[in-house]
């Protein structure tokens, strides 16, 4: 394993000094420290790349550079106003990174809120339809592999959304097994570490890494899913 990453202890403080002064100015005067941290991620993205890419051959062949999202916030329908995100985040995924509709692996970056997700996230109405149709019939696999001691280590039993409806979805009985997972309009799982992990590059990348491979039956089931 190549844990030769260099300053990832620089990316929290970092963000931790952003939070309080999200700002263009300051940004500016920091650029150098802006810089640093984004060479660590990208440092830890072509290792996890390489690392995952082992086991899942869906992101073997991705640049670091389409896996990072952009630090500047678009504000032209926010009230928000403030310049820069408060958090970093890397987005392994097929068919284009941070790009991609499909589900892998999102390591998001902030104080205080470190995680590892994926999951099917910005389904269009269309998308969410299919995708319970999906769930209809497949569910029981989804179940296996929600109930196995690795899933399960990481990412507990069962499944978050931003969005979910209180009645039945038009077409499903109350009954179903899988009801509850019906009624969502996203079908998300994420696992929270901490802060201190990054200040030892073998440590992070060995928990991601093994918590990515937690992950791996769930996401490639999700691409099925998107892919029918």
């Amino acid at each position: 394993m190549n844990t030769m990453i260099n300053n990832l202890n620089t990316i929290l403080p970092f963000l931790s000094d952003l939070a309080q002064n999200n700002n263009r100015s300051w940004f500016q005067e920091n650029r150098e420290r802006y810089d640093i941290a984004r060479q660590a991620i990208l440092d830890l993205t072509a290792t996890l790349i390489a690392e995952i890419g082992q086991f899942d051959p869906q992101v073997r062949y991705l640049e670091p550079k389409e896996c990072l999202f952009r630090i500047y916030r678009d504000t032209r329908f926010s009230l928000d106003k403030s310049p820069y995100k408060r958090h970093f985040g890397i987005y392994i995924a097929m068919n284009g990174g941070h790009r991609s509709l499909f589900s892998g692996y999102y390591i998001h970056l902030e104080p205080g809120n470190c995680m590892l997700s994926g999951g099917i996230w910005c389904a269009d109405n269309q998308g969410i339809k299919r995708f319970r149709s999906y769930i209809d019939t497949e569910y029981e696999e989804l179940f296996d592999i929600m109930a196995h001691p690795d899933f399960k280590h990481y990412f507990g039993d069962h499944l978050t959304c931003f969005e979910s409806l209180k009645r039945p979805p038009m077409g499903y009985p109350a009954d179903h097994p899988a009801i509850e997972l019906l009624k969502m309009k996203q079908w998300l799982t994420s696992h929270h570490f901490d802060d201190s992990l990054l200040n030892s590059p073998q440590q992070l990348i060995t928990h991601l890494t093994q918590a990515a491979h937690a992950m791996m039956p769930f996401s490639h089931w999700c691409n099925r899913g998107l892919l029918e």
